[in-house]
């Protein structure tokens, strides 16, 4: 036996869910490793102090980016996870994976480029469509084991 797949055959059926957590981790992963040179290099922040507030400045924006990846991640691996411990439907946990990953993705994107206003913009549609991704996935496990 090589994976826990070929002791759980079903487990099979979420790969595209398992695919997308190690999308997201590898990200933010990326996200951390890059805060240093695309947020201290011009000295706008300083390491180990509160951010300075402005949505103007990339620096703000990089810092911030990592941080809300890695404040949802628990949240949304840990829904998923039990999502697939307990059973759930693959079609509706791979599809609302893939929309959390594809939201997740436009939030960075949007974030990351400053585009729209700080609240209300595109970047706060995106944070909401994965919210209601995330909803969705610990909505069907809870069902799953009522």
């Amino acid at each position: 036996m090589h994976s826990l797949i070929e002791a759980a055959p079903y487990l099979e059926e979420y790969q595209l869910s398992f695919l997308v957590i190690a999308i997201l981790s590898l990200i933010t992963l990326i996200q951390n490793f890059l805060t240093a040179p695309l947020s201290f290099i011009k000295e706008e922040q300083v390491p180990g102090l509160p951010l300075q507030f402005d949505h103007s400045k990339l620096s703000f924006r990089v810092v911030r980016t990592y941080q809300n990846s890695a404040e949802t991640l628990p949240a949304f691996l840990a829904a998923t996870l039990v999502a697939i411990i307990v059973g759930s439907s693959p079609a509706i946990v791979n599809m609302a994976a893939g929309l959390y990953l594809a939201a997740r993705l436009l939030f960075w994107i949007f974030y990351y480029a400053g585009v729209g206003k700080a609240a209300g913009g595109p970047r706060t549609m995106s944070f909401v469509v994965c919210l209601l991704a995330n909803i969705t996935i610990a909505g069907v496990a809870i069902y799953t084991m009522a």
